[in-house]
């Protein structure tokens, strides 16, 4: 087990550093106070005291270390790290010492220390000691010497805690003091009083940080808007560290052109942004008509009314597809018609292409700059997006400016309109001229070499030290130990230093961390409800202004979000938190939300609140959902991360019939998305099923309609023909009785194409009759793209070609055949007519038809250019014609350079067919050893898998090749003998006639095939 996953006492992580705020408290005098009373009553009033700080310590979130005769120590910012830990100390040793007094008058005294720094918590090597976590450092020591400094009743601050306090309580100095183990003296101050919080408000003031440094990267950015406003698009990309400048860059070239009047548009890809598809320009939408329509929750008609306003480059297809993906619900209307027939490859495809209409489309009037902040962050279709700008807008007076922590993907760098810009870190200059910026009187002597060496560089560390140290120090010190006092003090890394920042901000901090809890952005009426049980003492709008003046928040543009300045802070904001806070206000949100008290947030948006809430099962119910809806938009690695977080949390959840529904409704989505990630033949896509399947038969009680999806995959998946054929006879059996007819036909479309495999034609026949009486043409427009990818009715016709074919119907085979691709033209769907040309070719090759298969194969040629499985499956059977009736060398060449195309990009389904085949072609060439070993294995893949339906051809085949080698005559009748006795069992009458007319024509008689 790793050290994180230890369970320690404390619950503290082995080897972690930590500013940590110690408390020691210690009775006045008890030595005196036992020579003058009882022990008993001394015991008593010790006894009171240490429960009275217990329960002051635990009121203020701090942890009671332990208590020894007449002192106690506690730590606040452990076991759990906070912000305010060094605030909530002295609070505590405030209301100490007011309890003592109130409780013991003048009879019992203490003294209180306070001192915070780095402490390491480490657990403890040696298991008998009574404390599992030590925590080492100097905080500790220092707390426990100088609370003798205090006087009776008194308390004793050390430097450190008083500059994090000393804008929330009120101090008095007590001076220097020599303390026994440190060499110099130190610094002590004696806490008052609380400040009135209005004064923390006034304090608030904005201060102006410059952009410097990047004069290089502005104009770099203006020569690329000058080509770009000539119709000449151009996409720049800026990368580099968290803080190294890119946002602050970009918005000082976007406020150059918007003083120009260009229009600007910002999409910002969010920290939890991966699992919602092309989530920075849905939701930007989704505010603009919301604005324009005066909907909270614009619906379809809305969506696509705005979008169309916006120029006629955008189509109704491309304002439809947009509608589609901002609703986020899966729905069956007609509005979905468009991503019916297509490939999931096909529907991302699209979606980027409508988006990308609609972000251009006032480009056709006017000279256009598009940011895209943060794509670190994006989904995989943002990303698809940003990855074909460069070419969308090669012809467009377009700029966009991308921002990423990481480097542009290498290839996209080939496109000559695309610059890729590294930030690099500030000078020691332009650190200088940050400071002047920053400072409102002339900066100390050193204060910019000393940020500059502290802040490594980076411009956004290198603002937020010096507004520290603005806030923190008297603007005549020049002196380098009162700079490095934050240091110190534990501030040793951006976050840190935004952390101390929003301590200092007194209530105003708590509108930040209830923002923080929403997220990034945030919608003002949301803040609004959630804050509402905080007791504040200004108004909410009040303290957004004085945050945004303080430079935390920023304000977007009318009736936008808010927004925190930098992700940082918002983490920073969001980490001062405890958990337990978190997840009450976590829980708030969630359900203001569930109520219908505030607007809807996306369904991903609420499986994220309601799992930090701890509440695992509406996780998981909204995790689900928003799975699905991703899914459907052929999102699948989002969905796919979507499903293993849901699935985390229902192993969380309290079990019970809710936990199952939702286990089989994740598994019913996780199936599809896992097939098309990792393959449909893959074990991984064949286990979702089987678990799926297996919890159906352990409830009883579950519809079974319900779950279809879960057997059809079951069905798919199965890892042989044998096995599949005896799943279908389970799912008509199963489902025999639902109400649902479009579940009986899908459920007989599995049994009619697995009988037909297994060559019980008489049972396929039955089932395609059953299924058909079924089929309506409005439901199959739906449930061909989940069940095969083809039209249930158009399969079905061919089954029965194939079926009436072998049991000697050659006439009602054709007729059905071409009934098959005339529904299939009909319903004008691609992969159900290249369906039917399949069935087409493949009986022409029953009959031997090599000019047929030639012309079916070029028919199929013309269409399926995007459909490569079936395209290689073509090209095997006219090679096969070829080879046998012109080109037996050429045929042969092309039918292998065929199957091994066709065995590394589709399924091998057509096996015995494809085998048969091949060894014709062997024989053909004269190299009969090879065919008559491609029989043997064919024969023995055919009986081990349950696919027999081609089993008599085949023994005939090899019969006959046999036979042209001069084998035994027995051999070759035991051959034909079986042949004949499987067709007939099979009832498959044209392969009888075949044997019998061999049997005839040889010669011989059949021999038993147990002979």
């Amino acid at each position: 087990m790793s050290k994180a996953g230890r369970l320690i006492q404390t619950g503290a992580l082995s080897g972690e550093r930590r500013q940590v705020t110690a408390l020691f408290y210690d009775i006045v005098g008890s030595t005196a106070l036992l020579h003058q009373l009882d022990p008993e009553e001394f015991g008593d009033m010790q006894r009171a005291l240490h429960n009275e700080a217990a329960a002051v310590i635990r009121n203020n979130s701090g942890y009671l270390e332990w208590i020894q005769g007449d002192g106690g120590c506690a730590f606040f910012g452990f076991p759990q790290p906070s912000e305010d830990a060094a605030e909530c100390a002295v609070m505590s040793a405030l209301e100490i010492v007011e309890r003592c007094e109130q409780h013991f008058g003048s009879n019992l005294k203490v003294r209180v220390g306070v001192a915070t720094g780095v402490v390491v918590l480490a657990e403890a090597s040696n298991p008998t000691l009574p404390h599992q976590t030590e925590v080492i450092g100097i905080a500790p020591a220092l707390a426990a010497r100088i609370q003798s400094e205090a006087a009776p009743n008194g308390i004793a601050v050390a430097e450190a805690t008083y500059r994090l306090t000393s804008g929330v309580f009120e101090f008095e100095e007590i001076g220097y003091r020599e303390i026994r183990g440190f060499n110099e003296p130190v610094a002590l101050w004696r806490p008052i009083a609380r400040r009135q919080p209005s004064d923390r408000f006034t304090a608030s003031r904005r201060v102006s940080a410059p952009l410097v440094g990047r004069d290089e990267e502005i104009e770099l950015c203006r020569r690329r808007w000058a080509r770009a406003i000539d119709g000449n698009g151009q996409f720049v990309f800026l990368h580099g560290n968290a803080g190294i400048g890119k946002s602050r860059l970009i918005t000082e070239f976007r406020r150059d052109l918007e003083r120009q009047g260009v229009d600007t548009v910002v999409f910002q890809c969010q920290p939890r942004g991966r699992t919602k598809p092309l989530h920075p320009f849905l939701e930007l939408i989704r505010q603009l008509v919301a604005e324009a329509s005066k909907q909270a929750e614009p619906d379809r008609d809305a969506i696509v009314r705005y979008l169309r306003s916006l120029s006629c480059e955008v189509g109704e297809l491309d304002a439809e597809i947009v509608a589609f993906l901002m609703l986020g619900k899966t729905q069956e209307s007609s509005g979905e018609a468009w991503l019916i027939d297509l490939s999931d490859e096909e529907i991302r495809a699209r979606a980027v292409e409508a988006m990308l209409a609609v972000l251009t489309s006032t480009a056709a009037s006017k000279p256009i700059l598009i940011v895209v902040e943060d794509l670190h962050w994006a989904d995989t279709l943002t990303s698809a997006l940003v990855a074909r700008l460069p070419e969308w807008i090669e012809a467009r007076p377009v700029l966009t400016l991308a921002t990423s922590r990481d480097a542009i993907e290498s290839h996209l760098l080939d496109d000559p309109n695309v610059l890729a810009m590294q930030l690099s870190g500030l000078t020691a200059q332009a650190t200088s001229e940050l400071i002047e910026g920053i400072w409102e009187t002339t900066p100390p002597d050193g204060l910019a070499a000393f940020v500059y060496e502290k802040s490594d560089g980076v411009p956004l560390f290198a603002e937020q030290l010096a507004l520290l140290l603005r806030e923190r120090t008297k603007e005549s010190i020049q002196d380098r130990s009162a700079w490095e006092a934050p240091l110190r003090e534990g501030v040793i890394n951006l976050r840190d230093l935004i952390s101390t920042r929003l301590a200092d901000l007194g209530p105003l901090r708590r509108v930040a961390q209830i923002a923080s809890v929403i997220g990034r952005e945030f919608r003002r009426k949301l803040l609004v409800a959630v804050m509402e049980p905080e007791q504040l003492p200004i108004s909410l709008d009040e303290a957004i202004e004085k945050l945004v003046h303080a430079g935390i928040l920023r304000r977007k543009s009318a009736g936008a979000n808010d927004r925190f300045c930098h992700v940082l802070i918002q983490e920073a904001a969001y980490d001062s938190l405890l958990k337990s806070e978190r997840r009450q206000i976590h829980g708030r949100i969630a359900r203001l939300v569930q109520t219908g008290s505030v607007s809807p947030l996306p369904d991903e948006t609420m499986a994220w609140h309601f799992e930090l809430a701890g509440q695992p099962l509406e996780a998981a119910r909204y995790g689900i959902q928003a799975a699905e809806a991703c899914g459907l938009r052929s999102a699948m690695y989002e969905a796919e991360h979507l499903l293993d977080t849901a699935e985390r949390q229902l192993v969380q959840a309290e079990k019970g019939d809710d936990a199952d529904d939702l286990l089989l409704r994740l598994l019913a989505i996780r199936g599809p998305v896992s097939a098309a990630l990792f393959g449909r033949g893959g074990e991984r896509a064949r286990s979702i099923y089987e678990r799926g399947v297996s919890l159906c038969a352990e409830h009883k009680d579950q519809d079974r309609a319900k779950w279809f999806p879960l057997y059809w995959g079951w069905w798919f998946t199965a890892p042989d023909y044998e096995t599949q054929r005896a799943r279908s006879d389970i799912l008509v059996r199963d489902l025999e009785g639902s109400a649902d007819p479009e579940v009986r036909l899908q459920s007989l479309h599995c049994a009619w194409a697995t009988n037909e495999d297994a060559g019980q034609h008489l049972h396929c026949l039955k089932c395609v009759e059953d299924g058909l009486k079924l089929y309506d043409e409005s439901r199959a427009r739906f449930s061909r793209g989940r069940y095969g990818g083809h039209d249930a009715r158009v399969c079905g016709l061919g089954e029965r070609a194939f079926s009436l074919w072998f049991i000697g119907n050659d006439a009602g085979s054709s007729k059905s055949i071409n009934a098959a691709k005339q529904w299939a033209e009909h319903v004008n769907h691609l992969n159900s007519l290249l369906h039917a040309l399949e069935f087409d070719i493949e009986l022409k090759r029953y009959r031997n038809d090599h000019a047929g298969v030639i012309a079916a194969a070029d028919r199929i040629a013309e269409l399926a250019e995007a459909v490569p499985g079936v395209l290689a499956k073509a090209t095997l059977f006219r090679a096969w014609a070829r080879g046998l009736s012109k080109d037996k060398e050429a045929g042969l060449a092309e039918f292998e350079a065929g199957l091994k195309r066709q065995r590394e990009i589709a399924t091998y389904e057509g096996a015995p067919v494809y085998e048969g085949m091949r060894a014709e072609l062997f024989e053909r060439a004269g190299r009969n050893d090879e065919a008559l070993s491609i029989l043997d294995s064919a024969i023995a893949a055919s009986i081990g898998s349950g696919q027999v339906f081609w089993l008599a051809e085949l023994l005939r085949q090899r019969a006959l090749l046999r036979h042209a080698r001069h084998e035994p005559e027995k051999a070759i009748a035991m051959d034909l003998g079986r042949a004949l006795q499987v067709a007939a069992e099979q009832h498959a009458s044209a392969l009888v006639s075949r044997a019998r007319l061999d049997l005839k024509r040889l010669g011989i008689r059949a021999a038993a095939p147990d002979a």
